[in-house]
């Protein structure tokens, strides 16, 4: 696909515009723009597949740091609707198990719960919650700390030379070196950690979905349906999480370690970096999709919690966004389209603690 591109800036190659298939030098001229003429080494550097891995995990690494805020934000949603054992999350519990993750993650649960009536309500109910509950900051946590091991990969591949071979020095004194810089086998394996931290993060956050609609362990109405008897509810909503995630653990199994032999055995050791990467952002985007179904199931539990107690201020600001831009599910109609306008805020800026 670099190659391809390559082809169109040099007015060579097909591109389309407005849907118009057009030649390469057409497109640039429709555009305004002029062919480039490349310089020594230019070609190489616009088909090297590492710069290509090392910009899509970039992306993927800003995308990523926006889903592990609100999957914290959401998760407390469901731990509130849920009457969540607080001692679980508290900072000298917590502070046993070494981790700036976990610590930040318990952080944020005790901020946006600060206040809740309805955790009040529930102390001392039971004697610990189910581990997709109590383990939030573990996990997350872990993400956490594993993002930012890959964040200072992608930052040293932006700042390394990757082709070959690596020329410097000066005309009278050149220094040729014929390396591997192309090859990026820690670029892979970020991106493949890191789907394996968010396909697990999504995991997580359908089991809580499931909690919610289940009225054995939720004490809520089966399926979240304001009329059980004939409505669905989110029973399928349930489904489509069940499904994304189980996506998810087919694309966590890691892209780094496939082979593949090219050019005459010269080439007989394949990293996969942008394959990696590539599927680290298909988990991110079905880990968005089930992050939503469980912000909107967590809402429609607390419309059933609403006479029982008072929510925290930091979930009611997240309830209220949601509930500002999708009801109340009480008329089964089509729920694809409530999941996409949840899923879309998933990329607006996280509402403040607004703590008591």
């Amino acid at each position: 696909h670099n190659a391809h591109t390559a082809l169109v800036l040099i007015g060579e190659g097909s591109a389309h515009i407005a849907g118009r298939p057009l030649s390469g030098r057409e497109a640039l001229a429709e555009l305004g723009l002029e062919p480039l003429v490349l310089g020594a080494k230019e070609g190489l550097s616009l088909v090297n597949g590492t710069a290509c891995a090392t910009g899509l995990s970039s992306i993927a690494l800003d995308r990523a740091a926006q889903l592990l805020d609100w999957a914290d934000a959401i998760a407390v949603m469901t731990l509130e609707a849920a009457g969540c054992q607080m001692p679980a999350f508290s900072e000298a519990g917590l502070s046993l198990r070494v981790s700036d993750g976990i610590a930040k993650v318990g952080e944020v649960l005790r901020a946006r719960l600060a206040g809740s009536g309805l955790i009040d309500a529930a102390k001392g109910r039971r004697t610990q919650d189910a581990l997709s509950l109590r383990s939030i900051p573990h996990a997350h946590g872990a993400a956490r700390d594993l993002f930012e091991t890959c964040a200072a990969i992608v930052d040293r591949e932006l700042a390394s030379v990757t082709d070959n071979p690596a020329v410097a020095g000066t005309p009278e004194e050149p220094l040729v070196w014929s390396e591997a810089h192309a090859v990026a086998p820690a670029l892979g394996q970020a991106a493949d950690a890191l789907a394996i931290a968010i396909a697990q993060i999504a995991a997580m956050s359908e089991r809580r979905i499931d909690r919610l609609v289940n009225p054995l362990v939720s004490g809520l109405p089966p399926f979240l349906a304001s009329d059980p008897g004939s409505h669905s509810g989110f029973m399928i909503a349930q489904y489509t999480a069940a499904a994304l995630a189980n996506e998810n653990r087919r694309l966590a199994a890691p892209a780094s370690t496939d082979g593949g032999l090219t050019s005459a055995l010269q080439e007989d050791f394949l990293a996969h970096p942008t394959a990696a990467a590539n599927k680290l952002l298909a988990v991110i985007d079905n880990a968005e999709y089930i992050l939503a179904i469980e912000w909107l199931a967590a809402t429609q539990a607390h419309d059933f919690l609403e006479t029982v107690a008072p929510r925290a201020p930091g979930t009611d600001a997240l309830y209220s966004l949601l509930r500002s831009h999708v009801s109340h599910y009480s008329d089964d109609r089509p729920i694809s389209s409530d999941m996409e306008k949840t899923r879309a805020l998933l990329s607006k800026t996280l509402p403040p603690h607004q703590t008591a």
